[in-house]
């Protein structure tokens, strides 16, 4: 084969996200095939184990605790941060003075300039504004737009800290479990409104889904926008993952599809997972509602929850400013880390399939054919295996069964683990 006809082959499996950049340049030995696939070279080590003992890890404080097991549970991963937020930081404390901050201009600039380039929704500017964090700010807006004895749906299989908050400040959680079919998962939008009644006051919406990485097509984003406006229910929605949208989709904002969500919606999102910095606990509302977003503000405001910190405010400053090369190459790897563990389950333990997800680092395996209990499962994973997961079940209804497996981390450490388990199913 010609070299050219080869390196236009290998260019089009980059561009199609099936080889990452990194393995590309390797292939091919030199930069062109990247650059024709429009992927570039950017220097990042995503292979690198780094040591993270001594950074006070809950991730790997608690398998330490274990007795050393593999930490692929807990929704942070194992790369570097991305280097031009670590440099705002860093430069940012070299300033030495760490006094009372306001929040800049460019802040907000470079939330909305970033949500056009990547989103595709052109915000106003004063429907921004700072959130100590995704889940405190759900939590906040429980408190705010419900009392207790009200009523609050999720959509389980869905993140348990959804239904734990609610619960524990008095709500009572209405269940609209999600359909599985086909080896994904859909809502079902004929039940929603039979679960909605005169004490329902929210809905909270993961999108994308967590666990199993589904992003929402537009058309049923619109019908949940109908149903709730229709009796007056409140959406919040978690988009914390919108960032980590994988193979070339484009995340859609719900108050992005229509009137009606414009109108119910409040949006929680951030830069935590996808710049990796969860531990710096910083987010953002966007609330097109004036109502809405008044109302709230004066909540936070009251309770002294709108004042962000230096490092919230450096980080999400750099990692909205700058060109998302260092983003665009780490999902590359994801996606290879995705395609591996896919893979080898697929060949060598076809009794657990696959939830392949469409964004983030979480994989959502569905385990019911190898027959085990929950406890026998999770026993299989974490005692014979060695591999610290997420127990399915906590997702509540439809989560018995699977297992969420992070893969937020060097290609090795998905190896080891899928040796560990083909060795403990042995």
């Amino acid at each position: 084969m010609k070299r050219r006809t080869f390196l236009n082959r290998v260019a089009l499996l980059g561009a199609s996200g099936l080889v990452a950049p990194e393995l590309l340049f390797g292939l091919t030995g030199c930069k062109e095939a990247v650059e024709a696939a429009g992927l570039s070279v950017g220097g990042w080590d995503f292979d690198e184990v780094i040591d993270r003992s001594g950074t006070y890890s809950i991730k790997y404080d608690r398998a330490e605790k274990m007795g050393g097991k593999l930490p692929m549970w807990i929704a942070d991963m194992d790369f570097r941060t991305a280097p031009y937020v670590s440099d705002a930081l860093v430069g940012r404390v070299k300033r030495d003075v760490m006094g009372y901050t306001s929040i800049p201009d460019k802040y907000y600039e470079a939330i909305v300039s970033w949500v056009e380039a990547r989103q595709g929704w052109r915000m106003e500017r004063e429907w921004v504004n700072y959130c100590p964090g995704v889940i405190t700010g759900i939590a906040a807006a429980i408190e705010c737009f419900s009392s207790p004895g009200d009523k609050v749906i999720v959509q389980p299989p869905v993140y348990n800290s959804f239904m734990q908050y609610a619960e524990g400040l008095g709500r009572i959680v209405a269940n609209n479990p999600l359909i599985f079919e086909n080896g994904s998962y859909r809502m079902d939008l004929e039940h929603l409104e039979s679960v909605i009644d005169d004490r329902t006051r929210m809905l909270i919406l993961c999108n994308p889904h967590n666990p199993g990485g589904m992003m929402w097509d537009r058309d049923s984003l619109v019908r949940i926008a109908q149903i709730c406006e229709r009796h007056g229910v409140i959406v919040l929605s978690d988009e914390i993952h919108g960032d980590l949208a994988l193979g070339g989709r484009r995340h859609i904002p719900f108050c992005s599809v229509s009137g009606e969500a414009a109108k119910v919606g409040l949006i929680f999102t951030g830069p935590t997972k996808a710049f990796n910095v969860a531990g710096l606990h910083t987010a953002q509302t966007y609330i097109p509602n004036k109502e809405l977003r008044e109302r709230f503000q004066d909540y936070l405001d009251r309770r002294k929850l709108t004042e962000a910190s230096i490092p919230a405010i450096e980080l999400t400053i750099a990692a909205y400013s700058h060109e998302p090369r260092w983003l665009d190459e780490m999902k590359l790897y994801l996606q290879g880390n995705i395609d591996y563990v896919a893979d080898f389950l697929a060949r060598e333990i076809p009794a657990i399939k696959v939830v392949k997800p469409e964004a983030s680092f979480l994989m959502w395996l569905d385990c019911r054919a190898l027959g085990l209990d929950q406890n026998g499962l999770v026993s299989l994973f974490q005692d014979k295996a060695g591999i610290l997961i997420n127990n399915g079940e906590s997702y509540r209804q439809g989560g018995t069964g699977f297992i969420r497996l992070n893969i937020g981390c060097p290609r090795s450490i998905c190896r080891q683990a899928m040796s560990r388990l083909q060795a403990a199913l042995r």
